[in-house]
């Protein structure tokens, strides 16, 4: 039935799938095997697996449940604005299918935050797993800095963490906040929006275009301001010269397999950074079991995937963790925590047979 809805989805315009996807998830139409328990703690939090469902899929809190209820532990909805918006004029989705990548430049659409929590107040109690909302500001405030103080105040109460958005390339002037000053002041004005929910983790998810001095400066205000995590990364908007498409040339986030090795390398730099004392999540170009434990053995103690569940629907789930489970017996690690960090790039590549 997976395969055959998949299979469906794939013939259709992308967004009329997306609604299909949406529709079949929080209906619980789709069903998934039983995976297998790979328990990660990452700060104050305990995840089933490592493996989430990354930002951009569950917009407005419309499938969280169901998305669980396939085996994610971890499902991260939005990006949430504060006001409702279309985002960018369509088409604005494009799939370069034998690349299993996708270009978008969808700009956050969402239903604003205020429909976002109705919808979590109906559906928290169900939750079976680590709930994250995204968030980012309106493409025509005034006052983006004012946008992410009142999204984590009103939103901070109803997930388990929090992760600020800066690396969007269709929100005009977003990845601006990479600059050390702005983003100090985003932190800020995110944690003192947060002050009742004095718990709840804030992660941070960059840019994989950025430059390593701007790694740097991330890095170092994100010690300063105790973040909890950095996920590493977004959509990039640089163009693999080995990618020949109709399509390549459309603007927008490129995402999927094409983006696996520009991710992780910036995965490793983080990791060398840092000296491995700061959490990482690693998301990027992840469509099979290899590419999940190289990112792990590059330091992620989660991943998450988003253009591999469109392509491949839920049993890239069984494929990625059952296989996933086997590399960790097999190379001897008593728990996923072992694995962490213990490569450098070209011994991770090298151990899952990922061509360099």
């Amino acid at each position: 039935m997976n395969n055959i809805f998949v299979n469906f989805l794939n013939l259709l315009d992308p967004e009329l799938a997306h609604k299909f996807a949406i529709y079949a998830i929080s209906s619980g139409m789709l069903k998934n095997k039983a995976l297998p328990k790979i328990p990660i703690q990452l700060g104050n939090l305990n995840f089933q697996h490592p493996l989430g469902l990354a930002a951009g899929f569950d917009k407005s809190a419309e499938c969280f449940s169901g998305a669980f209820k396939l085996g994610f532990s971890n499902v991260e909805i939005g990006t949430v604005t504060f006001a409702p918006q279309a985002g960018n004029t369509k088409p604005r989705i494009f799939r370069l299918r034998e690349y299993g990548a996708l270009i978008n430049r969808c700009g956050f659409n969402n239903d604003g935050m205020e429909a976002v929590i109705n919808r979590l107040k109906k559906k928290i109690p169900s939750k079976k797993g680590v709930l994250g909302i995204n968030i980012g500001p309106n493409r025509n405030s005034k006052n983006p800095i004012k946008d992410f103080n009142v999204l984590s105040s009103r939103l901070s109460g109803y997930c388990d963490y929090l992760t600020i958005n800066i690396s969007s390339p269709n929100t005009p002037g977003l990845r601006d906040f990479h600059n050390k000053k702005l983003l100090i002041d985003v932190i800020d004005s995110c944690i003192d929006g947060k002050k009742f929910k004095k718990d709840n983790p804030v992660f941070l998810k960059i840019s994989p275009d950025i430059l390593t001095n701007e790694l740097e400066d991330v890095i170092e205000i994100c010690f300063l301001k105790k973040i909890d995590a950095l996920i590493i990364s977004n959509t990039s908007v640089k163009r693999d010269k080995k990618i020949h498409h109709k399509l390549m040339n459309e603007e927008g986030g490129l995402s999927g397999k094409p983006l696996f090795l520009q991710s992780s390398k910036l995965l490793e730099k983080a990791k060398i950074i840092s000296q491995g004392k700061i959490n990482l999540i690693g998301l990027g170009g992840i469509d099979t079991a290899e590419h999940a434990y190289a990112k792990i053995l590059l330091g992620a103690s989660l991943i998450q995937i988003y253009t591999s569940f469109i392509y491949k629907g839920p049993g890239v789930l069984e494929q990625i963790l059952t296989n996933l489970h086997k590399f960790i017996v097999r190379d001897g690690f008593k728990s996923l925590s072992e694995a962490v960090g213990v490569l450098d790039f070209k011994e991770a590549m090298k151990i899952n047979n990922i061509k360099i």
